[in-house]
């Protein structure tokens, strides 16, 4: 295994980083307070600008552009009038996207025990509220779920972007055991829209197979008018015995439907997808995992690869990926799929563990480790080349699922923590980065391990901001210190779920928090590497 990790002293590896590593250039924006509770969101925008969001809990959306040269340009607060604002507490963000040189967020808020989605499309240069919608309401959320082999039948909206173009679809799945005046067909519904933000298809029909009455949303894909749909359709039947799931892709072209059933995921458990779409050779590339060795000592979980034409949605071959070229032992879960559009890949892990601390407070007794980094390259027919590690160590708070990365992407969260002090979540896995000058991997870590003489064996978990330092590594394992050494009163970290990336400009931009003693001050960082 190749671990990008030295044991050795602080001012041994700084020396070293800086002989031979080219520190990428920082610009920061004027210092501001630390952000409060809330969400937290930065787009790098097509036209220059650059979009920072803060969903705040009692003033609305504070928008902040900055122009260019990276100076402020604008500051407004979004409030709307079909949203609450208020309601932050139980609101769900579905997405948020550059869409038509406009900064477009998708919202979920439960208005009398109804899910209701909300479009806001705010202006590229000035922040500015342009327009307000709802785009759909699903039945009561007080139903009784349907469970199927640790699958559910999905209740809730979803939203993906064609990341070269700007349309976009939503899907609408209405979950709970359905009565006798209900059909499945009725049950998932998909809207397709173009760049402005016009409606150009609508389909209700959906595995029009009795068999499988209930539907759990995997993933979905975009690709210009084109949208492909990856769902688990479960099957109830009376004998509590007599229950089985299987995941179905669809592809939906305005109200035409066609739908392929993957024989090999009959009756797999805890089912989740990622599926893009490859330019190259028009097809379709699907991760899929799900959990192995329920209820033994040895859990896990497997991966599969299936590719699909995106045509008529044949497979062409489906194959288990195994993390040997990383190492015989490391047993990592997948946390993004990034796919070129020649069709290579590289599939991103973290190794993780979910435990309990048996603490009463019910919004914190649930914790995952987020350790261990693997990343595996992949050639166009899915063959891995090279694999390599690297070693971190990591406490969340709550449960976290596999693709967590991709869902984090797009911009998805939900107020997981309602205590401010233990909502590290936006600042705990990592990045990855592929750029002009090469490939960098970048997360907050706990640097205490790093005095003189330490090895990995002393290296302790990073469960507490205080503690925390963003640390980046180069492909030939060197680290470098983006923002400056951490001292012993003195701290630099990320929030990692706040950043984005333009590939093309190789251009980084984060939320950079510096702590110095018990005061703490933000910027936005731009990172051109």
């Amino acid at each position: 295994m190749r671990y990008f990790w030295q044991g050795t002293s602080l001012l041994a590896v700084l020396f070293a980083s800086q002989l031979s590593a080219q520190v990428p250039q920082v610009q920061l924006s004027n210092n501001f307070p630390e952000p409060g509770d809330g969400f937290d969101k930065i787009l790098l925008l097509n036209n220059s600008y650059t979009a920072y969001l803060h969903f705040d809990k009692k003033a609305g959306i504070i928008v902040n552009m900055y122009d260019a040269k990276h100076k402020i340009a604008t500051t407004d607060t979004v409030t709307g009038q079909l949203f609450d604002i208020n309601a932050l507490n139980d609101t769900e963000i579905d997405g948020i996207y550059e869409i038509n040189n406009q900064v477009v967020i998708f919202l979920q808020q439960l208005v009398k025990y109804k899910p209701r989605l909300y479009r806001l499309i705010l202006d590229g240069k000035t922040g500015q509220l342009v327009k307000e919608d709802q785009l759909g309401e699903l039945p009561t959320i007080q139903h009784r779920d349907v469970v199927v082999q640790d699958n559910f039948a999905s209740h809730d909206f979803y939203v993906a972007k064609d990341p070269r173009s700007g349309y976009y679809a939503i899907a609408a799945f209405a979950g709970g055991e359905m009565d006798r005046k209900e059909t499945p067909g009725e049950r998932v519904q998909v809207y397709q829209y173009s760049p402005d933000h016009q409606q150009i298809g609508h389909s209700t029909t959906y595995l029009p197979s009795a068999d499988y009455p209930y539907h759990g949303y995997l993933d979905m894909a975009v690709h210009n008018d084109q949208v492909y749909l990856v769902t688990a359709p479960l099957r109830i039947r009376k004998n509590p015995k007599d229950t089985a799931c299987m995941v179905a892709v669809s592809g939906i072209h305005n109200t035409e439907v066609k739908h392929q059933l993957l024989p090999y995921t009959s009756n797999m458990q805890d089912i989740h997808a990622n599926i893009q779409y490859i330019p190259a050779a028009q097809k379709l590339v699907l991760l899929l995992t799900n959990a192995t060795g329920k209820g033994t000592k040895t859990p896990g979980v497997a991966m599969t690869l299936s590719y699909l034409d995106a045509g008529t949605l044949e497979e062409y071959r489906h194959q288990a990926v195994t993390p040997d070229q990383i190492s015989a032992t490391y047993s990592g879960v997948p946390q993004q799929l990034l796919t070129a559009d020649d069709g290579t890949a590289t599939l991103l892990l973290e190794n993780t563990s979910l435990f309990s601390s048996g603490n009463a407070n019910a919004w914190n007794n649930m914790h995952t480790n987020m350790n261990d980094i693997g990343i595996m390259t992949l050639d166009s027919a899915g063959a891995v080349k090279s694999g390599m590690a690297q070693i971190k160590m990591q406490v969340a708070n709550g449960l976290y699922d596999p693709m967590f990365l991709h869902r984090r992407k797009k911009g998805q969260w939900m107020f997981r923590n309602r205590i401010q002090a233990l909502n590290t979540t936006p600042y705990l896995s990592f990045d990855y980065l592929t750029t002009a000058r090469g490939k960098f991997i970048i997360f907050n870590d706990y640097l205490q391990y790093l005095d003189p003489g330490g090895v990995y064996t002393d290296k302790k978990a990073l469960r507490y901001l205080t503690d925390a330092n963003t640390v980046c590594y180069n492909s030939a394992g060197e680290r470098m210190f983006l923002f400056g050494a951490p001292e012993t009163y003195k701290g630099y970290y990320t929030m990692l779920g706040a950043s984005d990336f333009k590939q093309e400009k190789s251009q980084y931009v984060t939320l950079l928090i510096t702590r110095k003693g018990e005061t703490k001050t933000a910027n936005i960082a731009w990172v051109q590497f």
